[in-house]
């Protein structure tokens, strides 16, 4: 299944991600960096992802 980085906006295979729960709802990152740059700022990232 492919799943989107709501950091970077990269499309990939759920497979290969690093993931991150917040609000009750799973995020899929292509990297560790992307899943910093999340946990630094949730809602801001969360809300693009839910756009």
């Amino acid at each position: 299944m492919k799943v989107t980085d709501p950091v970077c906006g990269l499309e990939f295979d759920e497979d290969l991600s690093v993931t991150h729960d917040y609000n009750s709802k799973k995020y899929h990152f292509c990297c560790d960096g992307c899943k910093k740059i999340f946990i630094k700022k949730p809602k801001k990232w969360s809300k693009k992802s839910n756009q």
